[in-house]
């Protein structure tokens, strides 16, 4: 009896301590990041990777979300980024678009 409500109490504690790893959403972007859609849909990271390296990609999405094309001025900083094609698909992506320094949007 005693042997069984070990086994009972350790299943439980494995079931409760998973929770947590089986609510999480979806996979991880190149930057190991993800947007938590149950916590307000904010983008967070998991885990290093290396560098993208993508070095030259027409758009970089930062692991802080902010979408960098060639004119941004934090462009050729960026090691850890998500390469697109275009401004348009990485704000399509959830990021948004980098600031000019002239407090405008970059490119316009």
């Amino acid at each position: 009896m005693r042997a069984a409500n070990l086994t009972f109490l350790l299943g439980a504690v494995a079931l409760w301590s998973a929770g947590g790893v089986l609510a999480h959403e979806g996979g991880l972007d190149a930057n190991g990041c993800h947007y938590d859609r149950a916590h307000g849909n904010q983008y967070h990271c998991h885990r290093n990777v290396p560098p993208n390296p993508d070095r030259n990609a027409p758009v970089k999405k930062s692991r802080e979300n902010i979408c960098h094309d060639k004119k941004s001025p934090n462009y050729r900083q960026l090691k850890y980024f998500v390469s697109y094609r275009t401004m348009a698909a990485c704000v399509t992506s959830g990021g948004e678009e980098q600031m000019s320094t002239s407090g405008g949007l970059s490119g316009h």
